[in-house]
């Protein structure tokens, strides 16, 4: 569904995977991440050319993973912003990335999965360190580098419509993902996020929302880390801490996305245990 958040600034939700921003200026307007799958990404460019968006000033990935990312290429030529630590992830998408989206898709549409195997990529062309300010008419867009979700995470903050484009660094009330993350990091993030001068956040998927989401995401990752390091220094395994962690009750778990969300915590926690054993070592 297409929804106007400020005037000239959309979000479209409901793609497998991941929300797609539109930020419409002046002179052109910015994509924020593209439908993964190639008939989404084919629907979304319609939708813009029914909206009269024809003038594309670039893509800006709020991180590496396909949800967020494989869609460029159906756009391409097109310039594509990326924080400069996505690019060794992407080297690996054609050996591994892709077929792992396609497999899902195999068995109900081959044709598909065929065409997910040919999806070319390529690394960001403007690779971005910390923060960036495009000025492509009307007032300034900001991408900014949010550590956390992926240390490679970017952020698109509109300050003067107030609207931050989060990425997955933030959920709506669902179980977040932390198989790659920094969580500390992730936390940090969070509490600088609540500072911002927002009105409307748009997580990488689910619904818009406001700074209520920040609260229960920030208390979910902080209790996970307070119960694994408490697990791991009683001396738990990764596989003890994974049985005994929980947080499965933290939101609420759609029956259909159960499986889903069981795998999610469980690569979660296992991310956190590693983080905990490898800074144990350290000390």
């Amino acid at each position: 569904m297409l929804r106007e958040l400020a005037q000239g600034v959309y979000v479209e939700t409901g793609y497998e995977g991941g929300n797609v921003g539109l930020v419409v200026r002046e002179r052109a307007a910015l994509l924020i991440d593209t439908p993964m799958l190639p008939p989404e990404a084919r629907r979304w460019q319609l939708a813009l050319l029914q909206m009269g968006v024809t003038d594309l000033y670039g893509i800006v990935n709020t991180d590496y993973h396909p949800e967020h990312f494989l869609g460029n290429a159906l756009f391409m030529p097109i310039r594509t912003f990326g924080h400069e630590l996505s690019e060794k992830p992407l080297a690996r998408y054609e050996t591994s990335t892709l077929d792992q989206v396609a497999v899902a898709h195999r068995d109900r549409d081959p044709a598909l999965a065929a065409e997910i195997m040919r999806i070319p990529v390529a690394p960001p062309e403007v690779q971005v360190e910390d923060r960036l300010t495009l000025y492509i008419g009307g007032p300034p867009i900001q991408v900014l580098h949010l550590d956390g979700h992926t240390p490679a995470s970017l952020g698109v903050y509109l300050p003067e419509e107030r609207v931050l484009f989060a990425g997955d660094n933030v959920t709506n009330h669902e179980h977040p993902a932390l198989f790659q993350a920094n969580s500390l990091a992730w936390l940090a993030t969070l509490e600088r996020i609540q500072a911002m001068n927002i009105e409307v956040i748009v997580p990488g998927d689910s619904e818009p929302c406001g700074k209520e989401a920040i609260e229960p995401l920030y208390g979910y990752i902080a209790e996970m880390r307070r119960r694994t390091q408490e697990l791991f220094d009683r001396g738990a395994s990764r596989r003890e801490c994974v049985d005994k962690v929980g947080m499965l009750d933290w939101f609420p778990v759609p029956e259909r996305r159960s499986a889903e969300i069981k795998r999610r915590r469980r690569a979660s926690v296992e991310r956190v245990y590693t983080e905990i054993r490898v800074a144990s070592r350290k000390r």
